[in-house]
């Protein structure tokens, strides 16, 4: 797509309004709600009377978006001994592929037979297949470890945003933030990661962000708007969906969910963080047990869906324009940083670490 994100917002005036009155000192919820702003751009959908956008970023960062630069192909065949790190950037429409954890750069990925479209969250299987949320057309596009492409799964009628893949079913679950049909936010699974999917809409939720699951218990976390346009984490667990309510942690726009076999714990992003990018260890009652705050020398830090791999995380960030590996769940300074993005969103790690 070639009209610039900057234009892009995940709520309009109207979510926007009913955010800003539902916030009070006496809410039970442990969450808070986000305000934003308005600007008119692509991909605009209405949802109950509200306007919607298909792109997932705290809405101030959204105007400091700019052109980065397209990326030259591959550098030749990846061997299957080098472990990578995968960042989306939806501002130019690419997939970029860095050595991990060097931050080597290697080339942008060849794009899908229908093209990137707005490419978001990423998740990779057990085997180094990484997938891609292939936003605005309805896809979620798979690639071999060596950055070939291998399938293009389709999601008829929904706008996937994220996705995950169970490591002990290999199930592929899709994150999808809103449906043509005017139906909220859901997700979509594809038994073995292949097929049509099983798509099913979270009663619960306005709309869907990103999902993970929680080590290998099969069970699904996402993030996303609740019905009540207040930051909520959902979950499909046994066939059932349920709010999961947060304790110890106050979220206002909400971003990452990813599985850390180092904590134990989901890693819950937020966005609109005022000290720096922020992950809470979140367990499977809600409990948060830590939090990691990663450095932001800019100020102006926005990380959407980022990774947590081993001791580390790979942060791509909308706000400064770059992506990070950190220490994890340390947080603290980046070990590495890379540059030259139109708007990071999403990241993936190619490995079997």
């Amino acid at each position: 797509m070639n009209m610039p994100q900057s234009a892009k917002y995940i709520l309009g005036v109207a979510a926007a309004a009913a955010l800003l009155a539902g916030c009070s000192s006496g809410s039970t919820s442990s969450f808070a709600p986000s305000s934003g702003s308005t600007a008119g751009g692509a991909s605009k959908l209405m949802h109950n009377g509200r306007v919607i956008s298909t792109s997932i970023l705290e809405p101030k960062f959204a105007s400091r978006m700019v052109t980065g630069r397209k990326m030259h192909g591959l550098h030749g065949k990846i061997d299957a001994r080098t472990k990578t790190f995968w960042i989306s950037d939806s501002g130019d429409n690419q997939v970029v592929v860095f050595s991990y954890p060097s931050g080597t750069a290697m080339g942008a990925l060849a794009p899908p037979p229908e093209g990137f479209s707005e490419p978001q969250g990423m998740c990779s299987d057990k085997n180094g297949n990484v997938f891609i949320a292939n936003t605005e057309n309805s896809k979620i596009d798979e690639y071999a470890p060596n950055g070939t492409f291998t399938q293009a799964l389709s999601d008829p009628g929904e706008f996937p945003a994220g996705c995950a893949v169970d490591p002990k079913s290999g199930t592929l679950a899709v994150s999808n933030i809103i449906s043509t049909s005017d139906n909220a936010g859901g997700i979509s699974l594809y038994a073995n990661a292949s097929g049509s999917p099983q798509q099913l809409t979270d009663p619960n939720m306005f709309e869907v962000f990103f999902i993970g699951y929680l080590g290998k218990t099969g069970n699904l976390y996402y993030s996303g708007f609740n019905n009540s346009f207040y930051a909520a984490i959902s979950s499909y667990i046994g066939g059932n969906f349920a709010l999961l309510p947060i304790t110890g942690a106050t979220i206002g726009f909400p971003g990452t969910v990813s599985n850390s076999f180092k904590t134990k714990t989901l890693a819950i992003g937020d966005q609109d963080t005022f000290y720096g990018p922020t992950f809470y260890q979140v367990d499977a009652t809600g409990n948060v047990s830590g939090s990691t705050v990663l450095a932001c020398p800019s100020g102006d830090c926005d990380v959407v869906q980022a990774t947590a791999k081993g001791n580390k995380i790979v942060a791509p960030d909308a706000g400064s324009l770059n992506a990070t590996v950190n220490p994890y769940p340390a947080g603290g300074d980046a070990l590495v940083t890379v540059t030259g993005f139109g708007q990071p969103i999403g990241s993936a790690v190619s490995s079997s670490l």
